[in-house]
């Protein structure tokens, strides 16, 4: 990655994890942090900053996963593998993620 896609993704690390601090964060976040600090960002850039972030946050101690509808438990995902499903997910969108779209981000334990 480019310093300035480095320095954002260690940013948008740093705010999610702030996030998650208070409560699950929804995956859309990722991209609209990106976005506000990358305005001139295609979606390939977006798309290839969302998933350094993505596993570095899983390799920290987030994990991706479902909130049930109508409880609002957090249902883990195993953590190999998840940022790959977000990102799969995320592509087959055909557009950034919106809020309640493909995952949402928990604080292990």
């Amino acid at each position: 990655m480019a310093s300035d896609e480095t320095t954002v993704a260690v940013s948008v690390v740093m705010l999610i994890r702030r996030e998650l601090e208070d409560d699950y964060v929804g995956i859309w976040k990722v991209p609209w942090h990106i976005r506000r600090a990358l305005p001139n960002a295609g979606d390939d850039q977006v798309q290839k900053i969302a998933a350094s972030i993505l596993g570095d946050l899983v390799a920290a101690d987030v994990a991706l996963g479902d909130l049930d509808e109508e409880t609002g438990t957090f249902l883990p995902w195993l953590a190999t593998g998840a940022a790959e499903k977000v990102m799969a997910a995320w592509r087959d969108l055909g557009r950034d993620p919106n809020i309640g779209d493909v995952a949402w981000l928990a604080k292990n334990g």
